[in-house]
């Protein structure tokens, strides 16, 4: 009996062992998808949707996976598929060109420029930009500034013109959030940008709950901006202020908190005009120089200059911007919504030959769908995933990844944009203490009621796997909900089969 018992042992461990080799990786009951179901079942998300993938890079086996065809908003993970999109359609070395030119004539007799400069707009998003040492010196303004000077002019009859018209004067998306646009973090894609399109206000703040605050001063200063401050001191610990204002307008309304006994608090807000604000520092910076001329103004704000398109243009300088390959990766490091949207702008134009009327407001989801993923219930507005319009799908999100990794001619330069775990960017501080950090590259999202994560690990098993993970319309507060997720994160690197 005991030797029919024993035979019995081993013929039922080995038709469960070869039912679960049968069973694909995603439905096991193994320490991934155990992760998954306490991330399930918490509490805190029973009223939230959920999408979660896990696919294997090189097999395409899934791991795991629940919900990855149900459509959410991204956030920020959304600047994975737009920086993606950009170096696929405009290459890794690819640079904006920003152009000074001028028309007219100079007189050598009396050194004056019998016309006006044009600066034209070529969808940089770096010009001026704190974020790289090369640009962040503001340098071009006396490189132009000196190449007019060197020309032999003292004087400039014609205006000093901004040309943004390349990405139209619609510069913020029309889904944005009025809570969002009057921010730092809302300023809008621009044809002529300049200093990363924001300014920093800095305030004072009182000793007691409730007291008024002051400010002190705004750098740069932007001509004409006003200004109704109703932020006030409290006991919190961070910026709790809004800046409320519409672009190419300047009055701003602000409202909110800001920490106790602060002096020169800094709140950033997007610059009203960029382009016009570049025509105004560049005829400052020519005054410097001994150089007067007319007015500062846009093809916008003067459109009976435009005649000026059907005369010859001499170009006096060109400034190029830091390579793509540099821009995508800043985008992704540091979230930065501006450069995600010229991304996405350019991409488009790109596409279309430059022909601002055709350009495809879908061009996101055909390009991918052109790539052989399906785009069902992919909805993007914008770069950036600032827009709680976007929608998107866990297992589009990975695809999109395992294109890049496998498909893509740009797969290192891409894998090596997104931020390590623990390490760097947006994500240094998560996965503390697991086998995640230092192993894991992955792109962070959050806006109100959504926290998403992306990107691309090694397992202990040794695979190397794409994941996207994305929560919306939680309960319990946004960092709780990521410490959650990171849980689940950690799983991932954790998995040894």
């Amino acid at each position: 009996m005991t030797g029919k018992r024993s035979v019995l042992i081993l013929i039922t461990v080995l038709l469960s062992f070869f039912s679960l080799r049968g069973q694909t990786l995603s439905k096991q009951n193994h320490s991934l998808n155990i992760a998954l179901n306490t991330l399930k079942y918490d509490k805190d998300l029973k009223n939230a949707g959920i999408g979660f993938y896990v696919i294997d890079i090189n097999t395409g086996e899934v791991l795991s996976k629940y919900n990855e065809n149900l459509a959410l908003t991204p956030a920020s993970v959304q600047k994975l598929l737009t920086t993606a999109t950009a170096l696929e359609t405009l290459g890794p070395y690819f640079k904006f060109e920003t152009k000074l030119e001028y028309t007219g004539n100079i007189d050598k007799q009396t050194h004056i420029l019998n016309g006006n400069l044009i600066i034209k707009g070529g969808g940089d998003p770096t010009l001026g930009s704190k974020y790289f040492a090369v640009t962040s010196t503001h340098l071009f303004l006396d490189v132009w500034a000196k190449s007019i000077s060197d020309l032999g002019v003292k004087y400039i009859n014609g205006n000093i013109i901004g040309d943004a018209r390349l990405y139209g004067y619609a510069i913020v998306p029309p889904t944005w959030s009025w809570e969002d646009i009057g921010n730092y973090f809302g300023a809008g894609p621009c044809g002529l940008s300049i200093y990363d399109n924001f300014y920093t206000l800095y305030f004072n703040t009182g000793n007691n709950v409730g007291d008024k605050t002051d400010i002190v001063k705004i750098e740069p200063k932007i001509p004409g901006l006003t200004y109704d401050n109703m932020v006030i001191s409290d006991a919190v610990n961070s910026d709790r202020s809004y800046i409320f204002g519409a672009p190419y307008t300047y009055f701003r309304y602000i409202t909110g908190e800001l920490p106790l006994n602060k002096t020169e608090y800094k709140v950033k807000g997007s610059i009203p005009d960029p382009s016009y604000f570049t025509a105004y520092e560049l005829k400052k910076k020519l005054k410097s120089y001994g150089i007067n001329s007319g007015k500062a103004t846009t093809f916008r704000l003067s459109p009976e200059l435009e005649y000026l398109d059907t005369v010859n243009h001499v170009l006096s300088y060109v400034i190029k911007s830091p390579a793509l390959k540099d821009i995508i990766t800043g985008t992704n490091f540091r979230s930065i919504n501006l450069f995600a949207e010229h991304l996405l702008k350019h991409s488009q134009l790109k596409a279309c030959n430059f022909d601002l009327s055709k350009t495809d407001k879908n061009f996101i989801e055909n390009f991918w769908r052109r790539k052989g993923i399906s785009t069902s219930g992919m909805r993007i507005y914008d770069g950036s995933g600032l827009s709680k319009y976007n929608t998107v799908t866990a297992r589009q999100v990975a695809e999109i990844l395992l294109y890049m990794k496998k498909r893509s001619k740009h797969s290192e330069v891409y894998y090596e944009s997104i931020a390590v775990v623990g390490k760097s960017g947006t994500v240094k501080y998560l996965c503390k203490g697991t086998s995640a950090v230092n192993n894991m590259r992955a792109k962070s999202g959050s806006i109100k009621s959504v926290r998403a994560y992306a990107g691309y690990v090694t397992t202990k098993s040794g695979r190397e796997v794409a994941f996207s993970l994305m929560i919306n319309n939680y309960n319990g507060s946004s960092s709780n909900t990521g410490k959650k997720m990171e849980k689940l994160m950690a799983a991932i690197a954790d998995f040894n089969l």
